[in-house]
């Protein structure tokens, strides 16, 4: 079975090279759908979707939901200057109802994707990072049935306070803070995925400089940002990480960790 991690890569490569063979293959051959049904679609989409006009998504419920999910590839903590560093795909999901379309009438078109320059997109930020930009890559695609699918490669640089209890090998608590200056504005509020399994996932977890996950979590809490009279959810990422190995690079020297000392010295705690 195709875990969540899987599928949110092999979304992304498939837009990718969806993207570039675009470019490359003549229409004279017939692949794919019709470009003029394509253009018909564009044109009776709602105006914000590829116009210069964006517009935030529509707010039937007063405010619309876009669930978060993290698949992470690899952690690592620099003890002396408290930086946690993390890579992986962040999802977001949400529907809007605007964009539904019968595939039937444009040549069984089921999905498009999304023009980055001109749609409207949510805005993520990172509220304890110790450096702005995180978002290097992004894809995503929005369905008949209204579904918007927007994947982000994403390489976070957040402050976390080291444990220099048993150093190196003390088990270390860090944090990851999503939320947003301007969707307050918009009536958009972040999730955590329905599904808490996805919520944050590690299929595919490797640390080359030694770092094993003990466990992860996510949970919401309220910020109140200026400008703005009420609170809104930010999404908690909570990570748990031990060295399982340590390279000193002064010295050359390098430990391995005793597995009797895995998180025994008080060192657990409950997220």
């Amino acid at each position: 079975m195709m875990t969540h991690h899987s599928r949110t890569r092999f979304l992304f490569t498939l837009l990718s090279w969806a993207s570039m063979a675009s470019w490359f293959i003549p229409a004279s051959q017939g692949v794919g759908p019709s470009i003029k049904a394509k253009v018909r679609l564009l044109r009776d989409l709602p105006l914000g979707l590829y116009e210069s006009e964006n517009l935030p998504p529509a707010r039937k419920r007063d405010r619309t939901l876009i669930e978060m999910s993290l698949s992470i590839r690899s952690v690592d903590l620099d003890f002396a200057s408290g930086t946690f560093k993390t890579d992986g795909w962040m999802s977001l999901q949400w529907s809007d109802p605007r964009y539904q379309w019968d595939p039937s009438q444009y040549d069984d078109i089921e999905s498009i994707p999304l023009p980055f320059s001109k749609a409207w997109a949510p805005e993520v930020i990172l509220h304890n990072s110790v450096e702005e930009r995180f978002v290097y890559r992004q894809v995503g695609l929005v369905k008949h049935n209204g579904d918007f699918d927007y994947i982000i490669s994403i390489h976070t640089k957040s402050a976390c306070e080291p444990n220099f209890t048993d150093f190196p090998f003390g088990v270390q608590f860090c944090q990851l803070k999503f939320g947003s200056w301007i969707n307050e504005q918009y009536k958009v509020e972040y999730r955590i995925a329905e599904n808490r399994s996805m919520a944050i996932a590690w299929d595919d977890f490797s640390s080359p400089t030694g770092w094993g996950l003990l466990t992860t979590n996510a949970h919401l809490e309220s910020r109140l940002y200026p400008l703005f009279q009420e609170p809104s959810p930010i999404v908690v990422y909570d990570f748990a990480i031990q060295k399982d190995f340590h390279f000193d690079s002064s010295t050359g020297n390098m430990w391995q960790r005793n597995d009797t000392t895995r998180a025994q010295r008080g060192d657990q705690r409950e997220f």
